[in-house]
This record gives C-alpha cells, structure tokens and sequence, in this order.
C-alpha cells in the first residue's frame, strides 16, 4: 500500500447518538445531589467525550460547579479529568496535559486507585496524541491494571480499547487483537452497538496493517452485518476502513463503490464525517486510479487537496504529493512523477520536523522548563525502541533505512536487511504463557545484541519478528550475518525458560547495492524469503540465488 491511513478509533462525534445529554445528566442540581449519586452521573459522564464531545461540554460544566460545591477533592478531580479529555479532544492537549499531571500526582499521594487509573489512561492519550506510542502503550498498561475490580463494564472497556490501540500501534498485533476481543465482548455483553462497530473497525485496521486482507474483510463484514441489523449508518472512519481493505484484497472497484455515495451525497454525511472527508477521497483517488480512471482520480484527489488546504492538514497534504506521484507516473509521465516524488519527501521530512518541534513546544507547556527538556530527551530516545527488549522500533528503523538506501545510492555500497521471525512462537504463549513468551523475545533479543556485528541496526518490528540491517554488506556477507544469528538462537540452552520446548528462527535476507531499491522493496524481498524459509521447514535463512543454509 502506498499510503497509511490514520485510524479514526476515538471519534470526536457520532450524529447517530443525541446531541442532547444523556438522561440523568440533564438533570444534575447543584444542590440536591448526594456524593454517591453525583458519583453514579460521572460514571457516565466519563465516558460521554469518547462517544460524543459536543454533548459532554456543559454538563460537565455544571458536574463542576457541582462537585466544587461538595468540597470533595476526590470529586473535583474526577469532574476535572473529564473536563481536560475533552479539552484535549478540541486539541487542547498541552492545557489538557497540566491537568491530568496533575490530577495523577494526587491520586498518586492519596492512593486514589480510580483516579489513578483515569489519569493514566488519559495520559496515555496524551501521549498517544503527540505520536509516543510506548510511552502510551506504559500509561495504558497502568491504566488497565489499576482499575477497580468493581469498575462498570464500559469503563473497563474504555480502558481495554486504548490498551489495544497501543499495543497495535508498536506492533503487537497479537495481544492487540486478544484485547479488543476483550472490549467485543463487553460491547455484546452490555449490548452496546456503538462499542461494537469501534472494537470491530479497529481489528479490522489492525488486520489490514498486518497485511491479512481475508480477515480484515471478515471482520468489516461484521460490520456492515450490525450495522444493517440495527439500521445504524457506518461512518466515514468506517466506510474508509472498509475500502482500504477491499483495495489491499485487489477490489478498487467495490472500495470506490463503497465510499463515492458517501462522497457524493452531502445528506448521507454525519457531522463527525466531517474530519474524515480528506481521508476517504485520498482512498477514493487511490481506489479509482488502480481502475486506470486517471481524470476521476485526479478530480478526486485535487477535492482532497483543496479540503486539506481549507482544513489546514499539512499531514494530509504530504500523502497528497505522494499520490500525485502515483498519478503521473500511472499516466506515464514520469519525470513529473519524480519531480513530485523529491517533493514528498522534502515536505515529509519537514512535516516530521514540525511534529518533534510542536511535541516539544506542548511538553514545555504542560512540565515546567527543567523536566520538559529531561522529559523531551527521554521521550524522543524510548520513542525509538522496544519497550520490551530495548532494541530499536520500526520508526527508528523506517528513516535510518531510508538513509542508508540513499547514501547507497552515493556511494555504491551494498545494504543487507534479514528478517527473523520465532518459529511456532504461538505455541510458546498458548502452552507455557505470554509471560514466558515475552522473556523468550527478551533473550532473542539479548543474543541478536551479542552475535551481529557492531555496526548493524536491530529492532523489533512485530510480535515475535525482528529486523537486522547490515550496512556495506554484501548478499554473501549478509548470508553468513544471518546464519550466524540463526545458529545462535537454535543453539541457546532454552531449557530454564522453555523446558523441552525448542526455541528456533527463519530468516529472510535481502540485499541491494546502489540503492537501486527502496526501503518497502527491500524488505519485501527478504520477506519472501521469509516466507520461502517457513514453507521449506523453518529454522534457516534463505537469501538470493536460492542459497539455503539448514539448520537441523
């Protein structure tokens, strides 16, 4: 795929819910309310910004003036958490920042396990909010533990449903997926529809990025199934779901079906479409250029640009460019296509630079000076790797990657990329647990370390896969890389971890020299010899030429 789509998990707004407050919140008084009471409306009141921020904005106001009133701290910070989600949802999030620090240090004092865990599943969006995902993923695992035994079933789920979103967006497809089970479960438990069509589209996007297209296109199935049996309309972030899978499963003709009418009919719109819109014509353009109707993609994809541009979306606007690539060099004009790609990574490099400067300037504002500068060091370094093992991440990887291809190109040198990925590595958690299934992928990790040369890059791109990059190496060399590290891990002493189970690797290498492929080429070669490497009977490396090193 040729582009990322942002995942519209947490919508600011859903027309098919009421405008007006739910019931019990209309009628808070200032003045007749018991504390226990008070305590029952912001269990809803909680979890209104989540379904429907507009709705939620006075009513915690008056909740305020309410619990102000009461004297109870306790009280005042809970209604204050909820008044700083949704400054944070109107993209307050520096203010909405200050609030929630502050609120977590309180509970943390006063041993307030509630309060505790709201702070910390708010800061994990906050920090999710400025593109730290592990440091999300760390408030959203406090977050879950920390919650009472006694929480109501959507609290929990609210609570589940961020865990999920960060622990997809590091790359654990699979304890993502068993959480938002967890939140489905729930959702039909309580049966909550709403709930049900979020879990259901972000399992289907974390299938689609994993690259499964059958099962996304199971699970967006499910979708449209509820959605026809409780006569809800899906919306945009769903419909754009859906079409970007129908278009990963070679269908651009069911994903433009699927999004024009949406498109094209401004009645059929809620007002939380609104957001959206830019997105669903990008994936419009895409779906209607792989059809080959160059001049309706091009009408499409200029809508986007000019929506982007009315909207301010310069995040938007960079895969713009990239499309336009895509577009000239699909009508064969490809020096306008090259012209427009540099374009796209200039303004992608400056997009990037941006983000680190405005998540810097919003940690400056919600710490004070000193810990901003600390928290702003520490947070752009744990950004960059595995919570878990400690190795680099995919976003440290994907820019060094790039680099490297492109001083290749200067200066000729080859580049080695292996992938390694845990044989039966399933069996491991489903039989001895994920406990032990995590302290495997921290030894694995530990031996990479130890075995590959000093001046390789490792990281830890997946569940149990890994990604080993080898510059000025050629596919010889990167051969023997390989085998070396595929012979350290078989030939471990697994037993204090595993017992009698054994702990082996395949590996996929590929190698370019000249920078004649890109990153996405690259490792799609090793990839499929990855996948050779499984097929012919796991536990070796299979590079170009056929070369196949077994070990037995």
């Amino acid at each position: 795929m040729s582009k990322s789509i942002n995942k519209h998990s947490i919508p600011i707004h859903q027309d098919n819910q009421p405008d007006h407050e739910p019931s019990g919140l209309s009628d808070i008084d200032l003045m007749h309310h018991s504390k226990e009471a008070f305590s029952k409306m912001l269990d809803t009141l909680e979890l209104l910004p989540y379904r429907n921020v507009n709705a939620s904005v006075s009513a915690t106001q008056r909740a305020l003036q309410v619990a102000q009133q009461s004297g109870d701290d306790a009280l005042i910070i809970r209604t204050r958490l909820i008044q700083a989600d949704i400054m944070a949802r109107q993209g307050k999030v520096a203010e909405a920042g200050r609030i929630i620090r502050q609120a977590n240090e309180w509970a943390e004092t006063h041993q307030h396990n509630h309060l505790l865990a709201r702070s910390h599943r708010l800061l994990a969006s906050f920090f999710r909010r400025l593109g730290d995902n592990e440091s999300a993923l760390q408030h959203a695992v406090i977050s879950s533990q920390l919650l009472p035994d006694d929480a109501i079933p959507p609290l929990r789920a609210d609570h589940l449903m961020m865990l999920a979103l960060t622990l997809d967006e590091v790359g654990a497809y699979d304890d993502s997926t068993k959480h938002f089970d967890e939140v489905l479960n729930i959702a039909k438990a309580t049966d909550d529809t709403l709930l049900s069509l979020f879990a259901l589209n972000n399992m289907a996007y974390t299938r689609f990025e994993m690259g499964d297209g059958e099962a996304a296109y199971h699970l967006a199935n499910e979708l449209r199934d509820i959605a026809a049996r409780t006569n809800m309309q899906l919306s945009a972030s769903h419909l754009d779901t859906i079409a970007s899978i129908e278009i990963l499963l070679g269908h651009p003709e069911k994903a433009e079906a699927t999004l024009v009418p949406m498109l094209r009919d401004p009645l059929s719109r809620k007002l939380g479409d609104l957001n959206v819109l830019p997105e669903c014509l990008l994936t419009t353009a895409e779906a209607q250029r792989l059809q080959g109707k160059l001049k309706q993609a091009q009408k499409t994809l200029n809508e986007a640009r000019h929506m982007c541009r009315e909207q301010g979306l310069t995040g938007l606007m960079v895969r713009v460019r990239l499309q336009q690539s895509e577009m000239y060099a699909a009508a064969g004009d490809y020096r306008r296509a090259y012209e427009e790609h540099k374009l796209y990574h200039q303004e992608n490099e400056a997009k990037r630079s941006a983000e680190r400067e405005a998540r810097a300037r919003i940690l400056q504002m919600t710490f004070d000076a000193e810990e901003a500068r600390k928290d702003s060091e520490y947070f752009k370094e744990m950004a960059l790797r595995d919570p878990l093992t400690g190795l680099h991440n995919r976003r440290f990887m994907d820019p060094y990657l790039d680099d490297l291809l492109a001083q290749s190109l200067i200066n000729g040198q080859p580049v080695t990329a292996v992938l390694i990925d845990l044989d039966h590595f399933k069996e491991i958690n489903d039989t001895l647990s994920h406990q032990v299934g995590d302290t495997v992928l921290v030894n694995v990790a530990k031996i990479m370390s130890m075995t590959a040369p000093p001046s390789s890059a490792l990281a830890r791109i997946g569940g149990e896969e890994f990604l080993a990059v080898f510059k000025d190496t050629d596919a010889e060399c990167g051969m023997v890389h390989a085998t070396r590290l595929c012979q350290a891990i078989s030939s471990a002493d697994w037993s204090p971890i595993t017992g009698k189970m054994t702990v082996t690797a395949s590996l996929g290498v590929g190698t370019t020299t000249g920078g004649n492929l890109n990153r996405m080429e690259l490792i799609a070669i090793a990839d499929r010899h990855l996948y050779e490497a499984k097929r012919t009977g796991r536990n070796r490396v299979i590079g170009y030429c056929n070369t196949t090193n077994t070990l037995e």
